[in-house]
């Protein structure tokens, strides 16, 4: 004979294992996110989102490869998110700066420069990469073309700022973008002829 009685069981759960279960809603990366965790995985996420926003809803527009009746290749529009979310941070972090005192102001841009600098450095060398896994010919990283991209939104910024040192940093960045994706361009034309 069966007992009507309810079992009662007891268990224990830690507050992250918790959390887990509404990972997607609280600041916890994707554990199945292409990205590690790093300085970086806030602007990568939000560049994804902006990407999501233009493209349209699922399936991962940059997967597409057919016919695409967006003004710009999938990879492209998300290096183009890439590189606005990179600028609107360096934009917030100066005003942060401006309203400190005059002090605090130079040493802001010098903040800021190092930020963009770094920024940079990590899409040149692999650290920055589509939010996707890549395809196995590719390692994931920007190709050139998704680097002029980048480097034409930095030029639009630099030319758009009324602030000096922002107007300097962003024209450095997109300087150095061009000399990147000429880089890579120059290896794959090496690679192809050999």
């Amino acid at each position: 004979m069966e007992s009507n009685q309810p079992t009662h069981a007891s268990f224990t759960l830690t507050s992250t294992a918790l959390l887990s279960l509404v990972g997607h809603l609280s600041d916890f990366p994707n554990p199945d996110d292409s990205n590690p965790p790093g300085p970086w995985g806030p602007v990568i996420r939000r560049a994804a989102e902006r990407a999501r926003y233009l493209l349209g809803p699922s399936p991962e527009p940059w997967n597409e490869v057919l016919l695409n009746p967006q003004p710009l290749p999938p990879k492209a529009a998300f290096a183009q998110a890439l590189a606005q979310e990179a600028i609107d941070r360096a934009a917030l972090m100066q005003e942060v700066a401006d309203a400190l005192t005059q002090a605090g102001e130079r040493q802001g841009i010098i903040i800021i420069g190092g930020m963009v600098s770094r920024f940079i450095d990590d899409c040149g060398n692999g650290k920055i990469k589509h939010p996707v896994p890549p395809p196995r010919h590719s390692d994931g990283r920007l190709g050139a073309l998704e680097l002029l991209v980048m480097a034409a939104e930095f030029e639009r910024s630099a030319t758009a700022t009324n602030h000096e040192g922002l107007r300097r940093e962003f024209g450095n960045a997109s300087a150095r973008l061009v000399e990147i994706a000429a880089g890579r361009l120059q290896s794959a034309t090496v690679r192809s002829a050999g």
